[in-house]
């Protein structure tokens, strides 16, 4: 097979994976950093200044070619395995529906859910100071689920965000020293959220003499968009082995149009027809990030390095799903998510002309309070321990593999009930969570 092909077969695998793999939150918030191997074995410290010296820099930082020599093409494949146990989950109704228990399990178990992220690079010179790039990653996702019979099934049971975001870019070398670019971002998004509707207690509040909680039903919507956005970054490199690197990462606002549907809805002609199926359309805007990172080789062998990375959550105030049926009202649910922070320090050890060695920890600051903490994305802070390796196995193929471990602080999620507004009729719901992530990614390169 030739290097052409392999490369053409490499990037379209990655394309056919990203579009079927379901997607955990390996990150803060919804983002996902799993994008390189190569960067995952020093928790992505100096990422935006390239640490890794090779196209997976185009994730953080599209000035990234700038530190790439010749053309290069890139796979890689990132498993990521979150454990999240959900304990102790108490529901009540609201106090003017008598504040009964919720029957359910308490302790539904895991609702993580394991999954393969891929992401294809390539780097093409056109000459020593021009240079083109395209990424094809998936930079936010989710993805829980819950048993139907929990006891906070009417605040979420199942959820999951698909991105898959294609970026070209080009770089150009300003001066000796300084390496300016700016792409495009391409950006389709599919999600589906589900939750249990407790029409008993709907019934309830209108008079009619049934049991809450005798007669759930189900609901579910789905929506999917395209969206545009850019990014754009500078690499400085003052001296031979130390970069610096700021890079932007734009927001892409997304108006997901999709579908709901109901089931199990009483034979009641009001509930018939407020429940009906309809067309729906959700507002979603990703956070847009500032990055900084550096990187600088102590000696021939050793290399230390380091990323800050600021995002903008607090552009997430609402999920609001919006029918097209004039009898249903907005279903909104208050997120108010805070701007956080990324942090990591790294290093790494040449061992030989072939092997390298890195090491790296990070702390990732949660965008969640605990007051609009949700079942559907039960985020806390994470702190981040992480090794990896490069071979060299030919002048033309190399292999990096990265390994994480995340682990969580405990979070809690306590709701409340008033019948006012879309939470009318979900419950009080409190619950404990626990959680950690593994994550092992594997790349190899190709250069060409």
């Amino acid at each position: 097979m030739s290097k052409g092909s392999l490369k053409g077969n490499l990037l379209a695998a990655v394309a056919a994976v990203a579009i079927a793999a379901p997607l955990p939150a390996g990150a803060a918030g919804y983002l996902l950093k799993e994008q390189s191997a190569s960067g995952q074995g020093t928790s992505f410290a100096g990422a935006t200044a390239n640490s890794m010296g090779d196209a997976t820099g185009l994730f953080f930082n599209p000035a990234a070619l700038g530190a790439i020599e010749g053309n290069q093409a890139v796979g890689v494949l990132s498993g990521v395995f979150p454990t999240s146990k959900t304990s102790n989950a108490r529901g009540t109704r609201a106090t003017r529906l008598g504040g009964s228990a919720i029957r359910g399990t308490s302790d539904p178990g895991d609702i993580g859910m394991d999954a393969v992220i891929p992401s294809g690079y390539l780097a093409y010179t056109v000459s020593p100071d021009v240079k083109l790039g395209l990424a094809i990653t998936a930079p936010w996702g989710l993805s829980t689920d819950y048993p139907e019979s929990w006891t906070g099934r009417y605040h979420g049971i199942h959820s999951s965000l698909l991105t898959i975001n294609i970026s070209p870019t080009v770089s150009y070398r300003l001066m000796p020293d300084l390496t300016i670019a700016g792409g495009l971002q391409f950006q389709y998004a599919k999600a589906r959220l589900s939750q249990a509707v407790d029409f008993a207690s709907i019934l309830a509040a209108t008079g009619v003499a049934i049991a809450p909680g005798s007669r759930d039903g189900v609901g579910e919507v789905k929506g999917d968009d395209w969206g545009v956005g850019f990014t754009a970054g500078m690499l400085y490199e003052p001296a031979k082995g130390t970069r610096f690197g700021v890079s932007y990462r734009s927001s892409v606002f997304h108006e997901l149009d999709g579908d709901s549907k109901f089931e199990g809805v009483p034979a009641v002609p009001a509930l018939r027809a407020s429940f009906a199926g309809s067309p729906v359309r959700a507002k979603v805007a990703t956070p847009d990030i500032i990055s900084f990172g550096a990187y600088h080789e102590l000696t021939s062998s050793i290399a230390v390095m380091a990323d800050a990375q600021w995002t903008n959550w607090s552009r997430f105030k609402e999920l609001r799903i919006r029918y097209r049926n004039p009898l249903r009202t907005d279903t909104v649910t208050d997120e108010n998510w805070d701007d956080s922070w990324f942090f990591a320090l790294g290093a790494a050890y040449k061992w030989n002309e072939k092997l390298t060695l890195r090491f790296g920890v990070a702390y990732d600051q949660t965008p969640v309070s605990d007051q609009y903490r949700t079942p559907r994305i039960p985020d806390e802070d994470r702190y981040w321990v992480s090794i990896g390796a490069g071979y060299q196995f030919t002048d033309s193929i190399r292999t990096d593999i990265g390994y994480s471990h995340i682990f969580a602080n405990k979070a809690k999620i306590d709701l409340r009930d008033n019948l006012t507004g879309s939470d009318a009729f979900r419950g009080n719901l409190s619950a404990d969570y626990k959680a950690h992530v593994d994550v092992i990614a594997l790349q190899t390169k190709i250069t060409f």
